[in-house]
């Protein structure tokens, strides 16, 4: 397990944003996961997943975990939000990131400057305001800041894996936010799914962005972009599309002032 103390925590009242210290925090953050991936939104876990009720996988002992963490209540359930990062230097642990799973990172992991996946976004329903959005985010943020962060990349998702209830928003993200050539993710070829359904001139922006969750709009205020091609996950019942975001230009604004879309 990483607890490394990257960064000082972040109070807001009875609210604080840190790094997870310990094996528990690790498995509270899990469990937060496993009520809102698999009790809320119906994903499949497998069956050892589904025994101990908490969302875990190889990954997990190579990343740092972001909590958001309410003093007031109990240790078991004081985990209300959390995002997984990992780094190069983590991949070394397990020898992959997780979205290569998904994606081809050859791209990315050509990168010169210290690139940083972010996954395992959640956040516990009653939490999910703007004010605790924006200080998970200012972890991250934290977090981007200590490391010099220059590319962040990872997986989000559109709820359902059905390509046709997605053809819409797909085909907006691909005309209007694909990657840049030399940091373009692909889907790996047994998993593409084409984004190109819909011509450009077909699309309002504004009707597409209507149709994006929250974490993809967050992304996009950020200048972020999509990779190549979406991948249905049947077991969590969502079609995933890859996310790119360079940090160059908007470190100041990440670090400091962006506030997600909590709609």
């Amino acid at each position: 397990m990483n607890f490394e103390k990257v960064f000082e925590p972040i109070e807001s009242g009875s609210l604080s944003v840190r790094l997870a210290e310990n094996e528990a925090e690790i498995i509270a953050a899990q469990r937060l996961r496993y009520r809102i991936f698999c009790e809320e939104l119906g994903g499949k876990a497998n069956a050892e997943v589904q025994a101990q009720k908490r969302d875990f996988d190889v990954y997990d002992s190579s990343c740092y975990h972001v909590l958001v963490i309410n003093k007031d209540l109990p240790k078991e359930r004081a985990v209300v939000g959390t995002y997984r990062l990992m780094t190069r230097d983590t991949i070394k642990q397990i020898g992959k990131f997780y979205t290569e799973t998904e994606y081809d990172l050859g791209p990315i992991k050509q990168f010169p400057g210290p690139v940083l996946e972010l996954g395992r976004s959640c956040v516990e329903q009653e939490y999910r305001t703007r004010p605790v959005l924006q200080l998970l985010w200012s972890g991250i943020g934290a977090f981007v800041a200590a490391r010099d962060i220059q590319l962040m990349f990872g997986c989000a998702s559109l709820y359902g894996a059905e390509v046709e209830k997605h053809k819409y928003a797909l085909s907006y993200l691909y005309h209007a936010h694909l990657a840049p050539e030399h940091i373009r993710p692909r889907a790996l070829p047994e998993r593409y799914i084409n984004m190109n359904w819909i011509a450009k001139e077909q699309i309002s922006t504004k009707e597409a962005i209507k149709l994006m969750p929250p974490l993809i709009k967050g992304y996009l205020r950020l200048n972020g972009h999509v990779g190549d091609g979406a991948v249905l996950d049947i077991d969590y019942n969502t079609t995933d599309v890859s996310i790119v975001v360079q940090t160059d230009q908007i470190k100041e604004k990440y670090t400091q002032r962006y506030v997600p879309d909590s709609e």
